[in-house]
């Protein structure tokens, strides 16, 4: 067991430092942030732990996250881009996603629980699978016709289209749209050219459009945000979340200080964490969530860049843009320049399959990492020889 634990502990001695010190930072704040918004909710204050009810549980799946971290940093990113395990992948995430449609009750339709402990989000698997998908399709497909990939565009987005469907049917619209765009985001790094890009571009863009038309729920949530944008008056949530960060000038009320906790404001544990650690950390705080969002992405980048094949770049992009996309989303609403979309902030919010599959996420750029030095070193020992 020991030399075991040894050997995955190894596989992060040449990986990125920098990665994994702005992934457990934010980890951290978000455990400070989770138990001081979560402590006086009432399930915490009626549960069997206390006021640490949130505390605990976000360690158990902290906990659980960083073991997947560890084992995916270990594993062969390679074995991610073979058929079966790329199209398994998918085809259980799409199954998964679409069960609670076929279900159809309440408490189902977005989440299955986990023995009352982890809550699991078929979504989250999905959006990996997604990512795998892509990245090991448009791999193949460059060798065989080069950048040129415009034929190849309906048969690649089957998967993304596919997930956006049965999204848009349970309805979950935010997270179908953060889908598309880290789609497009895959097809232009695989090389497919911005006019060729435009058509899912537009039929996106169209389909939003559509849905604000007819849909009352999202027509109001544009609306009022739009409302907000020109007259300064936002919805309630919105309104709470802007005097928190208001309240926190520039170093903050302190840690376990801050008064959104008393439920003033929704949701301050989860969507709204941001807010929370605006009003108890201050500016300096929020644009240290903010910086340490942009060293991702750049270590992201970077590890793209060094990737040793083109399968490993495209799934370092599109696992970095899934992260960095639904961070930014989040940060943006939480301050009132994005309409409320209900999405999570990566490593810092509460919950059990978001914080496990993102860390998940960085263990595999992790893979693709420390592939990409061992193929340096090898090309460096090639040319002197």
């Amino acid at each position: 067991m020991t030399r075991t634990l040894r050997r995955l502990l190894a596989a992060l001695d040449e990986s990125d430092i920098v990665l994994l010190a702005a992934v457990f930072m934010l980890c951290l704040m978000g455990t400070l942030a989770v138990f001081g918004a979560g402590s006086f909710r009432p399930e915490a204050v009626s549960g069997a732990f206390g006021q640490s009810h949130y505390l605990v549980k976000q360690l158990l799946r902290l906990g659980l996250g960083i073991v997947a971290l560890v084992a995916l940093a270990h594993l062969d990113y390679r074995l991610l881009g073979r058929r079966p395990v790329a199209w398994g992948l998918l085809a259980a995430g799409l199954l998964f996603v679409a069960l609670p449609i076929l279900l159809g009750h309440g408490q189902f339709r977005r989440w299955f629980g986990f023995f009352g402990l982890f809550p699991i989000q078929p979504l989250e698997l999905a959006k990996i699978a997604v990512v795998i998908f892509l990245a090991e399709r448009l791999a193949k497909l460059q060798s065989v016709v080069g950048d040129d990939l415009r034929t190849m565009l309906p048969a690649l987005l089957v998967g993304p289209w596919l997930l956006i469907v049965i999204l848009v049917l349970q309805p979950n619209y935010s997270n179908a749209l953060v889908i598309g765009g880290v789609s497009v985001v895959i097809l232009f790094a695989a090389g497919v050219r911005l006019r060729w890009l435009a058509i899912p571009m537009c039929f996106l863009a169209a389909s939003a459009a559509l849905g604000v038309a007819v849909i009352s729920k999202l027509n109001y949530r544009i609306s009022s945000w739009v409302h907000g944008v020109l007259e300064s008056d936002y919805a309630y949530q919105v309104d709470q979340s802007l005097i928190g960060l208001g309240a926190g000038g520039w170093h903050g009320l302190g840690l376990g200080n801050g008064h959104n906790k008393f439920a003033f404001l929704p949701e301050s544990h989860t969507d709204f964490v941001f807010s929370v650690l605006g009003e108890e950390l201050g500016c300096v705080g929020t644009l240290a969530v903010v910086g340490l969002f942009l060293v991702l992405a750049w270590r992201g980048i970077d590890i793209a860049k060094r990737a040793a094949d083109p399968f490993g770049r495209l799934l370092a992009i599109g696992l970095t843009a899934l992260i960095f996309a639904y961070a930014a989303l989040n940060m943006a609403m939480v301050v009132g320049i994005f309409p409320v979309m209900g999405v999570p902030l990566p490593f810092v919010s509460y919950g059990g399959s978001a914080l496990v599959t993102n860390l998940a996420a960085v263990g595999i750029l992790l893979s693709v990492d420390r592939r990409g030095r061992a193929h340096e070193r090898w090309l460096r020992r090639w040319r002197r020889t």
